[in-house]
C-alpha cells in the first residue's frame, strides 16, 4: 500500500493486488478464514510448511498467554499505524520479517528474525503470523468487524 501511495498504481500489474485483496477480505466471508495467510503469503506459507514437519511435540500455551500475545499484537499494530499516520516514522518497515523472503535485499537482522520465527514454527503454529504480523492483524480486525 505504501508503494502505491508513493509511486502510483501500475495499471498492468493491478490484477495481482486485486486478487490478493479478494482472497484476503472476501474469502473469510465465505468461510475460508486465514486463506491468504496460509496459502498466498510467502511468510505464512513457509511457517505452515515448517509446522507440518513436527507432528510429535507442540508447545502448549495457556489461554491467558495467547490472549496476552493477541493483545500485544493489536497494541503494536495500533502504535505502528499511529506512527505512520502522524508521519513520525516508516523505519519499522525495514525490519518486517516478510522482507526476508527476498534474501538479496534483506538485512542480516531481518534474516535472523525470519530464521528465529521459522524455528519457532516447529513448535507453535505460524508464530509470526499469529502474534506479530501487522497485515494479519488488519485482516483479523476486518474479519471480526460487523458490517
Amino acid at each position: 500500500m505504501i508503494g502505491y501511495l508513493a509511486n502510483g498504481v501500475d495499471i498492468w500489474a493491478l490484477p495481482i493486488p486485486i486478487i490478493i485483496l479478494i482472497t484476503a477480505f472476501i474469502y473469510p466471508l465465505v468461510g475460508k478464514k486465514n486463506y491468504y495467510c496460509t496459502n498466498i503469503c510467502p511468510c505464512g506459507s513457509l511457517q505452515e510448511l515448517v509446522g507440518k514437519v513436527n507432528k510429535w511435540y507442540r508447545w502448549r500455551m495457556s489461554t491467558e498467554v495467547v490472549q496476552a500475545l493477541n493483545r500485544f499484537r493489536e497494541i503494536l499494530w495500533a502504535l505502528l499505524l499511529m506512527l505512520m499516520l502522524l508521519d513520525i516514522t516508516f523505519k519499522w518497515m525495514d525490519y518486517e520479517v516478510f522482507s526476508a523472503i527476498i534474501i538479496q535485499s534483506a538485512s542480516w537482522i531481518v534474516l535472523t528474525l525470519g530464521i528465529v520465527f521459522l524455528l519457532f514454527s516447529f513448535f507453535v503454529p505460524r508464530p509470526y503470523c499469529c502474534f506479530l504480523c501487522s497485515t494479519g492483524t488488519l485482516f483479523k480486525i476486518a474479519q471480526n468487524s460487523k458490517f
